[in-house]
């Protein structure tokens, strides 16, 4: 009984290429199928399959797709590796440089005399711009040995003395007349401080945190006054300019003092973070 075989496929004594071509059309499977599952193109499954292993990258590359494709067929790829080692052999790399037409192959004491002319030349170069370097010839050096050394400038931030040995800290911002805006619930109306806390038209903010707390408070203009990370036992005062918009992460574990009145951030917590608006 004869079987039909793809025409240029050899059942006897097939190369690698060969093989996985015979057992593809087994598994009644197109080389464009090959090629989308493995991802390669179909042009270079062809070349694999007709093994014309110079249009392929290389050694390497040529060992992988036949790896791969064995596995792909479900067959043991070590039998067509080997056959690929006997079959296969890669062009050698000519290292011989001398019909290559450099210069000081065969040069011979010219060459060598040339090269010490060079070398000589580069040593004297080097020397003189150490020298002049040294000597601050050059314009840059001089500038850079006579520009003092920038002076460090101590910035000194108002910090309100804690009533207990924790750490806080005050940040200042541009001054506006604060109050609880009265579009929050009415808890924060129940709430609404006085405007004797800030100073002058000044909004002050004190927070007390019992446990780790991501604050972040904007201004009336947008800008963040505060954005960072408190530690448990921490102190932090902000003063800025109202509305005051204030998210506060773990909001049970924060006390909130608005220009000296305390305000009970409960009614504005959800899922353990508070947002409210202080006017």
């Amino acid at each position: 009984m004869n079987q039909e075989v793809e025409p240029g496929v050899s059942s006897v004594k097939a190369g690698p290429g060969r093989m996985l071509a015979q057992l593809r059309l087994e598994r009644k499977l197109s080389i464009a199928d090959v090629a989308q599952r493995l991802k390669y193109g179909l042009r270079q499954i062809e070349a694999l399959e007709a093994e014309e292993f110079d249009k392929l990258p290389g050694a390497t590359f040529v060992r992988g797709m036949v790896r791969g494709y064995a596995k792909l067929l479900d067959t043991d790829p070590h039998p067509m590796l080997d056959e690929l080692e006997q079959r296969y052999v890669p062009g050698e790399i000519d290292l011989d440089l001398r019909d290559k037409g450099i210069p000081f192959v065969h040069s011979g004491k010219r060459g060598t005399r040339a090269y010490l002319a060079v070398s000589v030349l580069a040593l004297i170069i080097v020397a003189g711009i150490l020298y002049e370097w040294r000597a601050g010839a050059f314009p840059w050096a001089r500038f850079a040995s006579n520009t003092p050394p920038p002076q460090k400038q101590s910035q000194v931030a108002p910090v309100e003395p804690p009533a207990a040995p924790r750490a806080e800290t005050e940040v200042p911002a541009a001054p506006a007349a604060p109050s609880i805006s009265a579009s929050e619930t009415p808890a924060a109306q129940a709430q609404q401080p006085s405007r004797g806390g800030g100073g002058g038209n000044e909004a002050r903010i004190r927070l007390e945190f019992d446990r780790e707390s991501w604050v972040e408070i904007r201004d009336r203009d947008g800008r963040t006054l505060m954005s960072q990370l408190n530690p448990a036992g921490s102190r932090r005062v902000v003063l800025g300019r109202p509305p005051l918009s204030l998210v506060i992460g773990n909001g049970a574990a924060v006390r909130l003092i608005y220009n000296n009145n305390p305000v009970d951030l409960k009614p504005y917590i959800q899922i353990e973070v508070a947002r409210l608006t202080l006017n």
